[in-house]
Parts: C-alpha cells; structure tokens; sequence
C-alpha cells in the first residue's frame, strides 16, 4: 500500500476535487431520531383517535385525554431510561431483544399511569376502558414498530448502508488492511471502514490538515486509532488535533500477546481501564438469588414434609441401612462440602467417590431407590444443602470429587471445567433440563454439560430460573433419562 489509503474510497484526493460523501448513509443518531418520532407520534395518535372513537361520545372531559397522554410521556421517559430503550445495545440486537425491552417500557409507563391516577388522584375520573384500549394499542404499536425498526436496520446493513464510516489510522501499515476486514466482521457490519491510513508524523503516514479536511468534509462518522505504542508522541498531536472537530475518536490497543477477549472499557477515575472478565452476578443479583433460594426451598420442605416421612420409611423398610446418604462435592469456588440425597443403593455397596457411575439397571441401586431415581426425589434432602446456603434451587450440578469421564478426571478432560464452579451448585440446572442427564460416558457429553452450565452462569436471571424450574416439574413425569 504505497499511498498507504484503501482505494475503496480516496479521501486523499487532489485539492482542486470535491470530496466523495455517501448520502445513502443515515447514522444511528438519525435513525433514533425517526424511531423517537415514530414512538412519540403513533402513541399520542392512537390516544386521540381511541379517545374520540370511545370517550368523547360519553362525554368525558378532553382535558383529562390530555392529562393521560401527559402522565404517559412522564412514565415513557422513566421507563425507557431504566430499560436502556434507545442505547445503542439495545437498538442494535436483534428485534426480539429490541421488541422485548419496549414491550416492558410500556408495561412500566401505564403502571406509573395508574400510580398517577389511583395513587395521587393526578388524572381524576378518566375512562379506565379508554387507558385499557389505548394501553393494549400501544402494545401492538410499539411491538411491530420496533420488530419493522430493527429489520430495516439489519437489511441496510446487509446490503451496506453501515450505522459508522470510520477511517482508521494505525500506527505501521503493515497491518492495516487486516485491520479494516477485522474492524468491518467483529461489528457485523455496523462499521464501514473507507479508508486507513498511518498516523501522520510517522513514517508514511497523511499530512495531519488533510486528514482534519476529511473530517470536517463529514465524510466519516468515527476515527479509530490502533497500533499507536510506537507513536504515542504523533498519536498525543492527533488526539488534540481531532478534540475540535465533531467525530467519535476510538482507541484500540495491541492486546494480541494476551489472547483474552475483552468484556467491556471502563473508567477508573481518568485512567482507562479494560474489563477481561466480570462476576457473574452483582451484589443485587445475588441477594436476589438467595432470597429466591430460601423462599423457595422452605416452602418446598413445608409442602413436602410429608413425602419426607413416606420416603424415610420405604427407604428404611426396603433395606437396611441409614436413610440419608452424604456425598463430598465441589461447589463454589472448588469449595468441599457435603450433598445430601435419599439412599437409592444398599448400603455395603454405596460408593462415597463416584469411582463408579451409577448406569441404568444397576444392580447396586434399591427397588424403593429406582423409584426415587426415576422421579428425581432423592434429590429433595438438598434443600438442607440450599437454607445451608452451600447449594441453589438452581445451578451447575456439583460433581463428586472422585468422577471421571471415560477414565479421567474432569479437569484434564476440559481445560475450561472449573468455570462452571463460579455460581453456587444447584438441585437442578439448565443443562439437566436440556437433555444432559445420567452418565457422562464420553467427552461429548462433559463438554455440552459445561457449556450449557456456563450459558446459564452467563444469562442467570429470575425468569430463567423459574423457566428451568417449571422444566423441572414437567420432568419428574416426562424424562426418559432418570434412572
């Protein structure tokens, strides 16, 4: 690259030319803009058009029309800002995500309505059928709206009208054509990358008043600077330099050595700082679990107390032996601790190390522990293990210490075994819902075990939660793979 600039756009033309602009392109900030506009216009339409269809042949005082669609712009700018409505995250993923965090927007606004209205008497007597029909409408309004908005958006960027033109300036050109592929797949398309270049002062670099002429000619919306270690003296002058101009400056340091994906760029004071992995809960979320964890398992034990007496004795009749069988198992953090479940084996050949999995029609497992087995029931002494605090109603199911798969230990199977131990275990998990049940006899089912665990580490949420939970129930009758 002799020029040292991507032909597919000249930014470096002559003087005496005009400069090369893309007016097919709209920016995100244009797209929001129409996407406010559509929100704000279709809601306060379809409230008049209900309003007048409905409540004005009752005569109902219009005034209180206008107090309703006021309240409702109050509860939209709350709500959107706590669901993050029009952040570039959301208005970038895909329409499910983007449908369901504006569906829940509109839930949140008409709930501060009502506030407003039973609460506060702010609204006095306006229709309730009316709020009702206008609340719906707007659920259907404000679902398609965003479902149309982001298939537009991922079909403009199919067929290259990109959200960003960047140029980017790196500090050899060797790489720099590697850059650009990488920049324009790593943002699926989201960043058109029109030309790079070298940062000016170093060798090869474009002439800095150039450069500020393209900027300012409004042909790219960001500027990303990469591979600058080795021109940090030419990269402090063209950071001052495109400080007055109205563009988006983005750094991205060499982090090739570490081979370790980045999670998010934060700020500690001034001082910038990459995030490389994060809990996978907040403070928040895990109070929010644990308080899930208790409330349920004690309601649990309350309802079950009686099943907990019925299997004590069938257990203690069936075979001799104690009732409750502990096993040492890995738990958070690697932590050591003990599971306790229903005996299903005799006793004399209970295996305290997992050396042996239990397999279907083993001969070591009771009639009365088959059963168990089969409905999963053995596993209801743990619920000790979760108001101990040492288990969750869900999570990654613990491993006893001695298991193996195929005749080695977990750890040496899979390099990335030990993630899964970075939530509390659980009595059931969205891999035992998933299929991923009875023996790990291959490494295939090791694999696919952690990785469904770790997905559920990953996206934990309360919805989640009880979705595996209600899953859970479904198989105590339906699953094929307990025995």
């Amino acid at each position: 690259m002799a020029t040292n600039v991507d032909l597919r756009l000249d930014v470096l033309q002559s003087e005496a030319s005009s400069p090369i602009v893309d007016h097919d392109h709209v920016s995100l900030s244009e797209r929001i803009a129409i996407l406010v506009t559509a929100d704000v216009a279709g809601v306060t339409l379809i409230g008049l058009v209900i309003f007048r269809l409905y409540a004005r042949p009752l005569n109902y005082d219009e005034s209180q029309m206008w107090a309703g669609i006021a309240s409702f712009f109050v509860g939209w700018i709350v709500a959107s800002w706590t669901q993050n409505l029009y952040g570039r995250k959301v208005l970038l993923s895909g329409a499910r995500m983007h449908s369901q965090h504006g569906l829940v927007a509109c839930a949140l606004t008409f709930g501060i309505v009502l506030l407003l209205e039973f609460a506060l008497k702010f609204i006095g007597g306006v229709s309730r059928v009316w709020l009702l029909a206008w609340a719906i409408s707007d659920f259907v309004w404000l679902g398609g709206l965003r479902s149309l908005w982001a298939y537009c958006l991922h079909r403009s960027l199919r067929r290259g009208k990109c959200v960003d033109r960047a140029l980017v300036l790196v500090g050899s050109s060797r790489h720099a054509r590697h850059l650009s592929v990488d920049i324009e797949r790593e943002s699926r398309g989201q960043i058109a990358v029109v030309s790079v270049m070298g940062i000016p002062g170093t060798p090869g670099g474009v002439p800095i008043d150039r450069l500020d002429e393209v900027v300012r000619a409004g042909m790219v919306d960001r500027v990303i600077i990469a591979n600058f270690e080795g021109a940090i003296e030419q990269s402090r002058v063209l950071l001052a330099r495109l400080m007055r101009v109205a563009v988006d400056v983005t750094l991205i340091p060499d982090l090739a050595e570490l081979q370790t994906p980045v999670l998010s760029v934060d700020r500690i004071g001034m001082l910038a700082a990459i995030d490389l992995a994060s809990r996978p809960l907040t403070a928040i979320e895990v109070a929010l679990k644990r308080a899930e964890d208790l409330s349920l398992s004690c309601l649990i034990m309350l309802l079950t107390a009686p099943l907990f007496i019925v299997t004590a004795l069938a257990i203690k009749f069936d075979s001799p032996g104690p009732v409750l069988f502990g096993q040492l198992r890995e738990g958070y953090h690697n932590k050591v601790f003990k599971v306790w479940k229903f005996r299903t084996m005799y006793h004399e050949a209970r295996d305290e190390q997992a050396v042996q999995q239990t397999s279907r029609n083993d001969r070591r497992v009771t009639r009365v522990g088959r059963i168990l087995r089969r409905l999963s029931l053995d596993e209801l002494p743990q619920l000790i293990n979760v108001v101990r605090g040492e288990m969750s109603i869900v999570g990654p199911r613990p491993h006893a210490l001695g298991m193996t798969s195929v005749g080695l230990p977990m750890t040496q199977v899979l390099e990335g075994y030990a993630a899964r131990h970075r939530l509390k275990p659980g009595i059931t998990g969205w891999a035992q819902v998933s299929g991923c049940r009875g023996e790990v006899d291959s490494h295939e089912k090791l694999r696919r075990r952690v990785s469904l665990d770790c997905y559920y580490i990953d996206h934990w949420s309360l919805s989640l939660d009880l979705w595996i939970i209600v899953r859970t129930v479904a198989l105590f009758v339906f699953d094929s793979d307990a025995y």
